[in-house]
């Protein structure tokens, strides 16, 4: 019912050829202007034995060339497969081997990664963009000289699937979610009515377009046949000086993103930035003096998600234009087509989806709509938490009486000490709000007495904060209990962050 990826394309060609599609430096390329490009590209796809249902690999930056291989590959038929260039060769090379790439395109910046991959994947051909480009792979602009012409006809199906996003890897190696045609056009729709938008909005996304949720604010500018700007790598600065310059009226950034731009914004004088009307974000709580300075720096809304990759979009979404100023802590209601429930939590089994806590209450979050995944993409061994339609997240949250939900942790970071549970993210948020931290983050350290201890890591914003400082800070509020507080302080220079913006765990957990 919803088409396909290609024919929406062609259609919003068809109706607007001369709109502005994308912006990336200083080429701007209309609708008209993007599908030539594209019809190239598949073309030389076609040629190097790309065909329906393969894979091809997008190993880039937030470039034009990002949108030209998505959309050749829809072309195609293919599967185009989001790959985070900040990566390794390691994992990089495990999901081009796991998928069976047929094609990867990459950045010349990422050659050293793609070289070593090279060496054991003769299956596979490489596009180098840029220069100089590795031996054995082919030049991007190879491309120009093939036909500009529609791609030899393929027959395309909506439940065909058409695109692969990878998880963050926060619970261990990054598996690949592949959505159909018509649920990536849902989500695109998804996007739309949160955001607003229609075909004379100019997007700009700041977080890697190779991550899910920038994807999905990719599609949704194409889908209504509005533009975009492609930042390359993101500076704050940078994007500050875009959005005055091409008028950006929405942005998706990651928190740290907002933080540093709402910082720099002073640093450029009166910059004209009344376009920007929106900041769209996720991957954590926000607390309400971090939205008060981007809304007051920036002169915009923000709207913080809630979603999980394996749900293809939002689950749940809070709009500080739109819902009250004492909610904004929470990650709001339920998104469209999307149901969610708050289930209880047992500990040595998996709750049943009917197995309700009251409202208020406490619980695990579990989700089920259209968008939604029902296997791995050719990961036949990862088992998705999953019953009777229900994707379990694994997030434990609290609900309030006005159905507002609120972030506490996941399941797997708990924290036992003297046998009370502490979820890390509560007290992250907690911290985050004293005007001398800028960054921080939590975990448990063994200790005989309690089993696990508080220990915080703390970047600060001027050497004058100390430990006694915080230690004083979390005794004198009434919001963190005091056995939740920190009983070991380290101050650090900065935290280890994913491509998502999310605490990377892991290599947290290394540095105590």
């Amino acid at each position: 019912m919803l088409g396909t990826l290609r024919d929406n394309f062609a259609s919003t060609v068809s109706k607007w050829p001369d709109r502005k599609a994308i912006i990336y430096g200083d080429r701007i390329y209309t609708y008209g202007d993007l599908n030539v490009r594209v019809n190239q590209l598949a073309n030389f796809l076609w040629r190097l034995g790309v065909k329906k249902g393969d894979g091809v690999g997008l190993l880039l930056y937030n470039c034009v060339e990002f949108a030209i291989g998505f959309l050749a590959s829809q072309k195609l038929g293919a599967i185009s497969s989001c790959l985070n260039y900040r990566l390794s060769a390691g994992p990089v090379g495990y999901a081009l081997r796991q998928e069976r790439l047929k094609a990867l395109i990459f950045n010349a910046e990422f050659s050293p990664t793609v070289t070593e991959i090279m060496k054991d994947a003769g299956f596979c051909q490489f596009i180098c963009v840029g220069g100089p480009v590795p031996a054995g792979a082919h030049r991007f602009d190879e491309c120009a000289g093939f036909a500009a012409a529609e791609p030899p006809p393929i027959a395309i199906a909506g439940s065909d699937l058409c695109n692969v996003i990878h998880t963050s890897g926060t619970t261990g190696r990054p598996k690949g979610a592949a959505f159909t045609n018509e649920t990536q056009i849902l989500s695109a729709i998804q996007y739309c009515l949160e955001m607003g938008l229609d075909r004379g909005h100019v997007g700009m996304s700041l977080a890697p377009v190779v991550i899910g949720a920038a994807t999905n604010f990719f599609v949704a500018y194409v889908f209504v046949g509005a533009a975009q700007v492609m930042i390359g790598e993101y500076e704050a600065r940078k994007a500050l000086q875009l959005i005055a310059r091409h008028k950006v009226t929405e942005s998706f950034a990651v928190p740290t993103q907002m933080y540093q731009m709402a910082e720099a914004v002073h640093q450029l004088g009166d910059i004209d930035l009344s376009s920007l009307r929106l900041f769209r974000t996720g991957g954590s709580p926000l607390s309400k003096p971090l939205l008060h300075r981007v809304r007051h720096a920036l002169d915009c809304d923000v709207l913080n998600t809630y979603g999980t990759t394996e749900s293809c979009t939002a689950i749940t979404a809070c709009h500080t234009g739109l819902d009250p100023e004492e909610k904004w802590e929470s990650i709001g209601k339920p998104s469209y087509f999307q149901d969610v429930r708050v289930i209880a939590v047992k500990k040595d089994a998996e709750t049943e989806p009917d197995d309700l806590v009251p409202i208020p209450g406490e619980g695990q979050l579990i989700n089920r709509g259209a968008q939604c995944i029902t296997e791995y993409y050719c990961t036949p061994n990862e088992k998705l938490h999953a019953s009777q339609s229900w994707q379990y997240a694994r997030d434990i949250v609290k609900v309030d009486g006005e159905g507002f939900i609120y972030p506490i942790d996941r399941i797997d970071n708990t924290i036992i000490s003297g046998g009370e549970n502490i979820y890390p993210q509560e007290v992250e948020l907690f911290l985050s709000k004293h005007p001398l931290i800028a960054d921080v983050a939590v975990c448990g350290v063994p200790d005989e007495k309690w089993g696990q201890l508080v220990k915080a890591f703390i970047v600060r914003r001027t050497p004058e904060l100390t430990a006694d400082d915080v230690d004083r800070y979390c005794l004198e509020s009434n919001e963190l209990p005091r056995y939740k507080r920190p009983k070991g302080i380290q101050f650090v220079d900065s935290l280890p962050r994913n491509i998502l913006g999310k605490l990377d765990r892991t290599a947290l957990k290394q540095m105590k």
